[in-house]
Order: C-alpha cells, then structure tokens, then sequence
C-alpha cells in the first residue's frame, strides 16, 4: 500500500513541476498578470479572454507532457504492486480536478481550451502507462 501511495505522490509532483517548468516557458509569450488585475475578478476576466491562442496551446502542451509522465512514473513505481489502470486513472482523475480548481481560479479561459484540457489528462495517462508496461 506504502508503495502505491508513493508512487502516485511521485507522479503527481513530477507532472505538477512539468507543468510549472512549461508555465515559467509560456511566460516568453504571455506575460503574467499583475497583482491588480488578479485581484480585479472583471480584469482577470478579461485579461484571460485576450491571452493569444499560442499561450493557450503551450499550457495544453504542458498538460500533455505533465500528464504522460504522470501516467509513466505511477506505472513505473507501482507495477510490482498494482498491474491494473487503477493508479494511472488516480493520477489523471487528480490532474483533472486540478484543472477543475484552474477554471475556477482563472476565469475567462476559452470553451475550447477547457474542454481539451479537462478530456486530456486521463487518456494521455494512460497513454503513459501503456508505454511504460
């Protein structure tokens, strides 16, 4: 049990610094928001609205290679203790929620980004997952 525990906290903190490390890159893109217009919900709003498509699609990228690995390092870690999917779906379903509490968090993002980024991150790890078997 310890060791599928581990394995899932690995995972998720590898793809969670895939995702900051993909994040800090966006930033040669799209500059982050200020203080004050994080703290203005209409201006955030807006802010997110008129980020360039290609912000959006660097994120998305992050996603997918966060979410790989994810499903790699989990499979990986865990196989001698769990050779079923249950672990990979564990992290892409935490990966998901994550994504639920970003929409949340940033409104303004658009439709077509939410729903790539929210039917991505299971899928792709378990594509991690099978190649790591």
């Amino acid at each position: 049990m310890g060791r599928k525990i581990l394995a899932v906290v690995v995972a998720l903190m590898v793809s969670f610094g895939i995702m900051l490390i993909v994040e800090m890159i966006n930033t040669l893109v799209v500059m982050p928001p200020s203080a004050e217009i994080m703290e203005d919900s209409v201006r955030l709003r807006d802010f997110m609205a008129n980020v360039p498509p290609l912000g959006y699609v660097i994120v998305l990228i992050g996603y997918f290679l966060a979410s790989f690995a994810g499903g790699f390092i989990v499979t990986k870690m865990g196989r001698q203790v769990s050779q079923g999917i249950t672990l990979p779906v564990i992290v892409g379903a935490i990966l998901t929620v994550g994504m639920i509490g970003n929409i949340f968090m940033l409104p303004g993002q658009p439709m077509w980004f939410i729903i790539i980024a929210l039917l991505m991150f299971i899928p792709v790890t378990l594509f991690g997952h099978r190649l790591a078997r």
